[in-house]
Protein backbone atom coordinates (compact mmCIF):
# COMPACT_ATOMS: atom_id res chain seq x y z
CA UNK A 1 0.00 0.00 0.00
CA UNK A 2 2.61 2.79 0.93
CA UNK A 3 4.44 1.64 -2.59
CA UNK A 4 1.23 2.81 -4.15
CA UNK A 5 0.68 5.86 -2.45
CA UNK A 6 4.76 6.68 -3.42
CA UNK A 7 3.90 6.07 -7.24
CA UNK A 8 0.81 8.74 -6.69
CA UNK A 9 2.66 11.60 -4.89
CA UNK A 10 5.40 11.07 -7.68
CA UNK A 11 2.60 11.57 -10.43
CA UNK A 12 1.03 14.67 -8.30
CA UNK A 13 5.01 16.17 -7.63
CA UNK A 14 5.31 15.67 -11.39
CA UNK A 15 2.52 17.26 -12.35
CA UNK A 16 3.05 20.58 -10.38
CA UNK A 17 6.39 20.84 -11.69
CA UNK A 18 5.92 20.27 -15.00
CA UNK A 19 2.39 23.22 -14.65
CA UNK A 20 5.33 25.40 -12.56
CA UNK A 21 7.57 24.93 -15.52
CA UNK A 22 5.40 25.44 -18.14
CA UNK A 23 4.39 29.29 -17.01
CA UNK A 24 8.58 29.62 -17.89
CA UNK A 25 8.72 28.77 -21.64
CA UNK A 26 9.29 31.07 -24.39
CA UNK A 27 6.97 32.11 -26.84
CA UNK A 28 8.85 29.55 -29.15
CA UNK A 29 8.45 26.94 -26.59
CA UNK A 30 5.07 27.33 -26.03
CA UNK A 31 4.32 26.86 -29.32
CA UNK A 32 5.81 23.41 -29.01
CA UNK A 33 2.92 20.94 -28.29
CA UNK A 34 3.81 17.72 -26.13
CA UNK A 35 0.28 16.11 -25.60
CA UNK A 36 -1.80 15.92 -29.63
CA UNK A 37 -4.77 14.90 -30.77
CA UNK A 38 -3.27 13.40 -33.67
CA UNK A 39 0.61 12.78 -33.89
CA UNK A 40 3.40 13.85 -36.31
CA UNK A 41 3.01 11.11 -39.14
CA UNK A 42 5.73 10.38 -41.94
CA UNK A 43 3.69 10.27 -45.32
CA UNK A 44 2.26 7.23 -46.58
CA UNK A 45 2.94 5.90 -42.59
CA UNK A 46 5.15 3.23 -40.79
CA UNK A 47 5.47 1.30 -43.99
CA UNK A 48 6.66 4.18 -46.31
CA UNK A 49 8.94 5.16 -43.19
CA UNK A 50 10.45 2.09 -42.82
CA UNK A 51 11.02 2.22 -46.57
CA UNK A 52 12.76 5.65 -46.86
CA UNK A 53 15.17 4.62 -43.76
CA UNK A 54 16.45 1.40 -45.57
CA UNK A 55 16.85 3.34 -48.91
CA UNK A 56 18.68 6.17 -47.14
CA UNK A 57 20.38 4.97 -43.90
CA UNK A 58 24.13 4.09 -45.40
CA UNK A 59 26.47 2.69 -42.38
CA UNK A 60 29.32 4.73 -42.35
CA UNK A 61 32.61 2.92 -43.68
CA UNK A 62 34.74 4.38 -40.88
CA UNK A 63 32.95 1.94 -38.59
CA UNK A 64 32.55 -0.93 -40.91
CA UNK A 65 36.24 -0.80 -41.49
CA UNK A 66 36.67 -0.90 -37.39
CA UNK A 67 34.25 -3.82 -36.62
CA UNK A 68 36.34 -5.69 -39.45
CA UNK A 69 39.72 -4.88 -37.10
CA UNK A 70 36.74 -6.18 -34.05
CA UNK A 71 35.60 -3.10 -32.47
CA UNK A 72 32.11 -4.40 -32.46
CA UNK A 73 30.96 -1.35 -32.72
CA UNK A 74 26.66 -1.20 -32.97
CA UNK A 75 23.67 -0.01 -31.17
CA UNK A 76 20.54 2.21 -30.80
CA UNK A 77 21.25 5.62 -31.89
CA UNK A 78 17.91 7.81 -30.57
CA UNK A 79 17.15 11.38 -32.93
CA UNK A 80 14.76 13.64 -31.30
CA UNK A 81 13.45 16.42 -33.83
CA UNK A 82 10.61 18.38 -34.33
CA UNK A 83 8.13 18.23 -36.77
CA UNK A 84 7.20 22.07 -37.50
CA UNK A 85 3.12 22.77 -38.76
CA UNK A 86 4.37 22.52 -42.35
CA UNK A 87 5.82 19.13 -42.13
CA UNK A 88 9.22 19.84 -42.18
CA UNK A 89 11.64 19.08 -39.69
CA UNK A 90 14.08 21.29 -36.90
CA UNK A 91 15.93 20.78 -34.17
CA UNK A 92 17.85 17.61 -34.93
CA UNK A 93 19.84 16.90 -31.49
CA UNK A 94 21.03 12.95 -30.77
CA UNK A 95 19.54 12.37 -27.61
CA UNK A 96 21.51 9.27 -26.98
CA UNK A 97 24.72 8.28 -28.13
CA UNK A 98 26.33 5.07 -29.78
CA UNK A 99 29.37 6.51 -31.90
CA UNK A 100 30.30 9.98 -33.54
CA UNK A 101 29.89 8.25 -37.22
CA UNK A 102 26.52 6.48 -36.22
CA UNK A 103 25.35 9.72 -34.96
CA UNK A 104 26.21 11.15 -37.89
CA UNK A 105 24.53 9.26 -40.27
CA UNK A 106 21.44 9.13 -37.94
CA UNK A 107 21.18 13.18 -38.29
CA UNK A 108 22.08 12.96 -42.08
CA UNK A 109 19.05 10.61 -42.74
CA UNK A 110 16.59 12.00 -40.22
CA UNK A 111 17.54 15.68 -41.96
CA UNK A 112 16.54 13.97 -45.49
CA UNK A 113 13.02 13.47 -44.01
CA UNK A 114 12.25 17.27 -43.85
CA UNK A 115 8.97 17.61 -45.70
CA UNK A 116 8.03 14.53 -45.91
CA UNK A 117 5.79 14.65 -42.80
CA UNK A 118 2.26 15.62 -41.97
CA UNK A 119 2.65 17.55 -38.95
CA UNK A 120 0.35 16.75 -35.71
CA UNK A 121 -2.70 18.33 -34.87
CA UNK A 122 -4.40 20.14 -31.97
CA UNK A 123 -8.37 20.69 -31.87
CA UNK A 124 -7.56 20.51 -35.90
CA UNK A 125 -5.02 22.79 -36.57
CA UNK A 126 -1.82 21.80 -37.47
CA UNK A 127 1.54 22.20 -34.57
CA UNK A 128 4.46 22.03 -33.56
CA UNK A 129 5.41 18.98 -32.25
CA UNK A 130 8.31 16.30 -31.04
CA UNK A 131 9.55 13.21 -32.34
CA UNK A 132 11.91 10.42 -31.32
CA UNK A 133 13.51 8.29 -33.67
CA UNK A 134 15.32 5.27 -33.03
CA UNK A 135 18.41 4.01 -35.49
CA UNK A 136 19.46 0.70 -35.07
CA UNK A 137 22.90 -0.33 -36.15
CA UNK A 138 23.55 -4.13 -36.02
CA UNK A 139 26.95 -5.20 -36.07
CA UNK A 140 28.23 -5.23 -39.47
CA UNK A 141 32.05 -5.69 -41.28
CA UNK A 142 33.63 -4.84 -44.66
CA UNK A 143 32.99 -8.55 -45.34
CA UNK A 144 29.62 -8.60 -44.12
CA UNK A 145 28.42 -6.00 -47.40
CA UNK A 146 27.14 -7.38 -50.66
CA UNK A 147 28.95 -5.64 -53.58
CA UNK A 148 26.61 -4.53 -55.88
Amino acid sequence: MKLRRFGFVSVVVALIAVFFCAGNLSAAEEELVRVVAKKAEFIGGNEEMIKFLSENVKYPEDVLQANEKGANIHGRVYVKFVVEKDGSISDVEVVRSVHPSLDAESVRVVKLMSGKWTPATERGKPVRSMFTLPFVFKPLKMSDMVSE
